[in-house]
């Protein structure tokens, strides 16, 4: 099946001075990492929507892929699952990767931590015309990627998206849903484009807050809280020689924006919103923002306009602020708001300090593959809510709800939806670059969602 971006480059004059492979992949999503726990939650979530990823003659349109066949074979069985095909791909084998993305429209990348391996697969899919998405969490390399990759990636018309999972898709979808809800409000929907104009513009202020409306029986201990791989992410941006990205809330901007201002500092402290206490967000606050402000700057550098930064703030809402029991909360998100103060100055200490600090944690790290027991990763429901205020004065909200662990089973069914989104022949954007995860759904998905897991008002 062509893409009409494909199409479109057949159609195209000669004298336009471009060659382009054109190519029909076999699958349009293939799971790399499908063996680690949310590499097999994703292959879950991949069966729960088969009849969306089969042709015409019921044959499956997307497979797994990794470096042991034994193991990926093991995932498949316990899932009770045949006719998925297995594909073999080393991430330390250039060759392996540039095959392997040659099979796919849609690379989802699974096997993190990313800063060892993440530059290569990216490598493969851009030079093979395949859009890319991963879970990374790890901001300078999230800096790297879009400095070396974002203009070779418009050129070969692909998409490559990176922490789309729970950091930072809720909070990146709802406010840029938010603000475009906002934006038609103050009358300027003719002039914003499909998608909005994220957090900036006609925007004034943007506020997520994020709800557990139910928690596993017996509450969560922090072992079974924490993804691995955001603890993991944490101690590759330690041995990162180059941390200065971290704590930023403009750190990843395009750096060929228009002139713009700097969006404020980062807020990690507690605060008062509605009459409600919002504590920063867990285990990492550093990581939403910068991606919320790359979506608003794309989509004003797409407008031709000049990015102007929302007040933006976020917090995992904890309780009443009213009374002794609001005076506690406040304490304990200010508690919070110490902790990533502290977890941003250790990440900025020297590099040597850092490196040897990363050693003694990577000891104490859960080992690949393993996570928290079934209780803890199902039985979650969970609400992340943006507010949009105009400057006109008038709000409008966006509200995603789910279920699941937020690090493992929430993220697994994200990734999916972002990718399912990025496999489809879509006429109504031709965006491709180094783009986030709300830019990669656009609002017509956004309004829509595949996965049953996650449901958009």
């Amino acid at each position: 099946m062509l893409t009409l971006k494909q199409l479109d480059i057949m159609n195209k004059k000669p004298n336009e001075n471009r060659s382009i492979n054109v190519y029909i992949p076999d699958f349009d999503i293939v799971v790399l990492g499908a063996t680690g726990l949310t590499g097999k939650l994703v292959v879950e979530h991949l069966l729960g929507i088969d009849k969306l990823l089969k042709n015409s003659l019921g044959e499956r349109r997307w497979a797994i892929a990794g470096r042991d066949n034994e193991r990926l074979t093991e995932v498949l069985r316990k899932l009770d699952v045949e006719n998925v095909e297995i594909i073999i791909a080393d991430t330390n084998d250039k060759h392996s990767l540039e095959r392997l993305a040659k099979r796919t429209r849609v690379l989802l990348n699974l096997a993190g931590p990313y800063t060892r391996s993440a530059e290569e697969v990216i490598s493969a899919c851009i030079s093979s015309g395949t859009s890319y998405a991963d879970l990374s969490g790890e901001l300078p390399l999230l800096r790297r990627v879009i400095d070396r990759f974002d203009e070779p990636a418009r050129l070969a018309g692909v998409q490559i998206v990176q922490m789309a999972g729970w950091e930072a898709f809720p909070a990146d979808l709802t406010t840029m849903l938010a603000c475009h809800r906002a934006a038609i409000d103050r009358g300027e929907n003719d002039q914003l484009g499909q998608d909005g104009s994220g957090a900036a513009g006609a925007i004034e202020s943007v506020v997520v807050t994020v709800n557990f409306k139910k928690l596993p029986k017996g509450g969560v201990p922090f072992n079974q809280s924490v993804s691995a791989g955001t603890l993991a992410s944490i101690v590759e941006m330690l041995k990162d020689p180059n941390t200065s990205v971290i704590g930023k809330s403009y750190g990843l901007l395009p750096k060929n924006s228009n002139k713009y201002s700097l969006p404020d500092k980062l807020r990690l402290g507690a605060n008062i919103h509605n009459g409600r206490v919002l504590e920063p967000m867990v285990p990492v606050a550093f990581l939403n923002p910068p991606i919320i402000h790359r979506t608003a700057a794309i989509l004003a550098n797409e407008q031709g306009e000049v990015y102007q930064p929302a007040n933006y703030k976020e917090g995992v809402d904890i309780g009443s602020s009213g009374g002794l029991s609001g005076y506690q909360r406040y304490l304990k998100a200010m508690t919070q708001d110490i902790l990533q103060r502290t977890m941003i100055m250790i990440i900025n200490l020297p590099f040597p300090v850092r490196h040897w600090l990363s050693k003694s944690i990577e000891k104490r790290l859960p080992k690949a593959g393993t996570g928290p027991s079934d209780h803890y990763l199902r039985d979650w429901d969970w609400t992340v809510k943006a507010s949009a205020t105009n400057k006109n004065g008038k709000t409008a909200e966006a509200t995603l709800t789910g279920d699941g662990h937020p690090g493992y089973t929430a993220t697994a069914a994200i990734i999916v939806e972002v990718g399912l989104s990025m496999s489809m022949v879509n006429a109504r954007t031709e965006r491709s670059g180094c783009i986030t995860p709300a830019l990669a759904m656009g609002i017509q998905a956004a309004e829509k969602l595949q996965m049953p897991s996650l449901k958009m008002k």
